[in-house]
């Protein structure tokens, strides 16, 4: 990946943190998410589209680990970075 994409993903993983999100909504949180890998893919080269959908795959693992993948009924319930 070029030098712009594996930055923008690294911020997105730097991101993704629960104390980032405190209070604020899951609903936020994926609003944001899919929008800046929307954007990420967007700038991206196409030489480096596989190695970056691996990438975010990377990135995806974390949210899932970081407790961000919630049921649609849990979505404008408030983050807490303690939970």
């Amino acid at each position: 990946m070029r030098d712009a994409t594996t930055i923008a993903v690294g911020e997105l993983h730097r991101t993704i943190g629960a104390e980032h999100w405190q209070h604020k909504t899951y609903r936020q949180f994926w609003t944001w998410f899919n929008a800046r890998c929307i954007e990420i893919v967007g700038a991206a080269d196409a030489d480096d589209l596989d190695a970056l959908g691996s990438a975010l795959l990377e990135v995806r693992d974390a949210v899932e680990a970081n407790g961000f993948m919630v049921a649609s009924d849990r979505l404008d319930e408030t983050i807490d970075a303690d939970a």
